[in-house]
């Protein structure tokens, strides 16, 4: 009886071991265009464990980086079609899909950290009564990534009058395009998967992201000066296609939810370490680092005239008032 007991008992465990685990309710596949060493990639993977954690493993996220799916933009058309589940990205290329979140990018909005996350937070409920009517996705919280900064090959800009000739690329957004012209410049669209090669190339002189992005894509080696022009924080929401959110049980709706925001929380607290952290590398690297400019109110005056126009672009001037008394209120109490 003890042999055949001890039989059994090995035969199980052998049983165990041999069969997989048991298949996910849902697979949540999750695109985002950074590499793996920016923090976006780090709020990812912190994204995934909570979801699989929150929904008690009925959710599998499947992390795909580096623009792996497609380009921010078609990955988006896709989670409204539905064929894509989540992605995260930059909010200037959602906007063309969804205008009313474009609101984030009204330039000088916010000065610091803390009031841009005040605005952000304040405006996900409001913006998710918006968004899947006007791009079939719905917002699960708000990464960000630090202001986005000026670098350049070519001279320091301490000055509006600095950029004189500097051929500086922007993403694919009217208010990006815009602010820059506001500012004595001629800029450069570009997608964002050509802009490494186009500093090495000469192509173009400089171009505007966070300090993390000049870290992990390595522009230390094609840029030399660094501006922190302040117009713009670098803001990114997890998005998810509102079919595949609707198609999910009241219970796994709330774990994402829940795991949206406090994925959220973690991606700033990783997102402010490692920007203090890569400030102090690329003056190590031979970047210089110049800080605000010297006029910065001249350039704050020149972006900030231009927001009434930009209302009909950004889901309206009604939404615009009310989308910005609500940044107020959120800011205010900060």
């Amino acid at each position: 009886m003890k042999l055949f007991t001890k039989t059994l008992a090995t035969a199980v465990f052998a049983l165990s071991v041999a069969m997989p685990a048991l298949a996910a309710d849902y697979t949540m596949r999750l695109s985002h265009g950074d590499n793996e060493n920016n923090p976006t990639h780090k709020g990812a993977l912190k994204f995934e464990e909570l979801v699989e954690k929150y929904s008690d493993g009925r959710i599998d996220v499947q992390i795909f980086p580096s623009n792996q799916l497609g380009s921010e933009q078609e990955v988006a058309q896709a989670l409204r079609m539905g064929s894509i589940e989540a992605e995260i990205l930059y909010t200037g290329n959602l906007v063309p899909l969804a205008p009313s979140v474009g609101v984030m990018m009204l330039p000088y909005a916010f000065t610091s950290n803390e009031e841009a996350h005040a605005a952000m937070d304040a405006l996900k409920d409001p913006l998710n009564e918006r968004l899947p009517k006007e791009a079939g996705v719905r917002v699960l919280g708000y990464f960000e990534k630090g202001f986005r900064v000026l670098t350049n090959s070519e001279r320091e800009v301490k000055t509006m009058d600095d950029l004189k000739d500097l051929k500086i690329r922007v993403s694919k957004n009217n208010i990006a395009i815009e602010t820059f012209k506001s500012w004595g410049l001629d800029p450069i669209p570009m997608a964002w998967a050509e802009v490494f090669p186009a500093l090495q190339q000469g192509v173009i002189d400089g171009q505007e992201n966070p300090y993390t992005t000049a870290i992990s894509s390595k522009f230390y080696e094609v840029q030399k000066y660094i501006t922190e022009i302040h117009y713009l924080i670098w803001s990114g929401p997890i998005i998810v296609s509102e079919r595949f959110y609707q198609g999910l049980p009241e219970d796994l709706q709330q774990a994402l939810d829940k795991a949206g925001v406090e994925a959220a929380q973690y991606e700033r607290e990783v997102s402010a370490e490692e920007t203090e952290a890569a400030k102090e590398k690329l003056v190590e690297l031979g970047m210089a680092l110049t800080g605000a400019p010297e006029d910065e109110v001249k350039w704050q005056e020149a972006a900030k005239a231009l927001w009434p126009q930009f209302a009909a672009d950004i889901g309206g001037a009604e939404w615009v008032e009310e989308a910005t008394q609500i940044m107020t209120n959120a800011i205010a109490t900060q």
